[in-house]
């Protein structure tokens, strides 16, 4: 009688134990699906100067300028995922902010020197520096 009662709970013992063994094996082949970490998508404002002789260049219409360039040179998908705007243009100063993306920045670095003129005014924009923040984008404006 004894020895039944063992075999049993030695039976049942060894039937948990591959019954876990497979449980763990089976966890082990199942794809595991990386989990996609989304970013912030932040923002990077660049800091440009404009070389120009003329004092009086419109906003809206450098903006569009800047739009049309990264949209010949890279197409409207980089257009769409960089979306630059002109946030802050001082004109007595000939500096200005464009505001971007993590993802766009670079494009729109690229597409600066395709803006060759604005209202048939002959213009350069030069890129002085890519921030983070637009307290320390209006500190670079102003040196």
């Amino acid at each position: 009688m004894l020895q039944l009662i063992i075999d049993i709970l030695l039976i049942v013992w060894l039937v948990t134990l591959t019954y876990l063994s497979f449980r763990r094996k089976s966890e082990e082949l199942k794809p595991k699906v990386p989990r996609l970490t989304l970013r912030k998508n932040k923002k990077r404002y660049i800091v440009f100067k404009v070389l120009s002789d003329h004092d009086d260049i419109n906003v809206q219409d450098m903006e569009k300028q800047i739009r049309m360039a990264l949209q010949e040179l890279l197409g409207k998908v980089w257009l769409d995922i960089s979306n630059p705007r002109v946030v802050i243009y001082d004109p007595g100063r000939m500096s200005g902010i464009i505001s971007t993306n993590r993802l766009g920045y670079k494009a729109v670095l690229a597409a600066l020197p395709f803006v060759k003129s604005v209202e048939d005014k002959e213009i350069l924009l030069v890129p002085v520096r890519t921030t983070g923040s637009l307290k320390k984008a209006k500190h670079l404006m102003r040196q």
